[in-house]
């Protein structure tokens, strides 16, 4: 869902002519504040604007303004925004090989290994992955990854499983879901736009999610315990995400300007954004909220090591069962691709966003061909 103004295209004859000025949506469920938006997202489509001499303009409407978190794939496949922020997890149906990145969860521990991985991953060794988005009429671009998610509580918690039992936990996903449930929890599915409400009316007692959450989601109001135990990272998320005749649309060298913007989407959403959130969300929730921060006592540790000794043969059942044929080939190149990419983070990125943007367009976003 485009609008078009007309802008005077200076010609060598030095002749004024028509050209027509697209504008694209974006929509996401993630609040105007988040980092996504303001340190990825916006600065990404200004430079595209920029580049394009103002033919190619992105308008972002966030909040879920325009397409909630669930509603977000179907309005994309229809034509309602013409790009948007796409998770998996919520459309295992429509997604069920690209959903597999997300399932994994408890396998990742660094998300800059995690997003060189999964892109990876999605792009060069999981044709189903990319047939799943191609058919629901899009095209899957890339997207951030969250740091570690951990529990986010309404309540005075001490770290230990027994302390959750009970709880009623917000999963966005199955691996989530497995988490509650591991820790003795109640698994409730909703999306991340409606975790704030349902935690300010008694709703929820924790939320599964990264501490930057605190800050994007201004969740530091409502939480009062954080335990720090890691719960994994996650992956497949498809920031951007683009309806396919609106990818079209571009043309060949605008689609290439928004490549050439993926890897400073990832690298800045996933390094400045969530690692910087995460450091910066846990000071201003102590001290302007009083959160408390307390690590993962040894039963609650000695539950998850046994839900995630089970995890592997669990996610390739569930897979099947929901008509993924080449289950096992999906895992196992994201488990090598993992391990790929934790050294690369640990040798040659070292945390730093710029490096990541560009070691992502080397290997992964130049050999991109969508």
């Amino acid at each position: 869902m485009r609008t078009k103004l007309i802008l005077a295209a200076a010609l060598g004859t030095g002749l004024a002519v028509p050209a027509m000025a697209e504008t694209y949506n974006y929509a996401t469920f993630a609040p105007p504040a988040s980092s996504n938006n303001t340190l990825a997202l916006e600065p990404a489509f200004a430079k595209i604007a920029e580049e394009s001499g103002g033919s190619i303009e992105f308008k972002l409407f966030a909040g879920g303004q325009l397409l909630g978190g669930r509603e977000m794939l179907g309005g994309l496949r229809d034509g309602i925004a013409d790009a948007g922020f796409v998770a998996p997890s919520y459309f295992i149906s429509e997604l069920p090989n690209a959903a597999m990145l997300s399932d994994m969860m408890p396998f990742g521990g660094d998300p800059v290994a995690v997003a060189g991985a999964m892109l990876e991953t999605m792009f060069f060794d999981c044709p189903s992955c990319m047939a799943d988005y191609t058919d629901n009429n899009l095209v899957y671009l890339g997207g951030q990854v969250p740091t570690p998610y951990r529990m986010l509580c309404s309540s005075e918690l001490d770290g230990s499983a027994d302390s959750l039992k009970g709880l009623r936990m917000r999963s966005g996903g199955t691996a989530m879901s497995r988490t509650a449930e591991a820790l003795g929890g109640i698994a409730v599915s909703m999306p991340a736009g409606d975790m704030y409400e349902a935690m300010e009316r008694g709703q929820l007692d924790c939320i599964v999610g990264p501490t930057a959450w605190l800050k994007q989601y201004s969740l530091a109001e409502v939480v009062k315990t954080v335990i720090e135990e890691p719960l994994g990272v996650l992956a497949g998320l498809g920031l951007v995400t683009f309806n396919r005749q609106s990818w079209h649309d571009l043309g060949e060298e605008g689609q290439q300007m928004v490549l050439r913007q993926m890897p400073f989407i990832v690298a800045q959403s996933t390094v400045t954004g969530f690692i910087g959130d995460d450091e910066r969300a846990k000071e201003t929730a102590i001290a302007d909220h009083g959160v408390n921060f307390v690590q993962g006592e040894e039963s609650m540790k000695a539950a998850l090591q046994a839900a995630n000794d089970a995890a592997r043969d669990i996610i390739l059942a569930e897979a099947a069962e929901r008509g993924v044929e080449d289950a096992q080939a999906i895992m196992d190149a994201y488990v090598a691709n993992l391990e790929k990419w934790r050294a690369i983070s640990e040798e040659q990125i070292k945390g730093d966003a710029a490096v990541l943007e560009q070691v992502l367009w080397d290997e992964i976003y130049s050999k991109v061909d969508l």
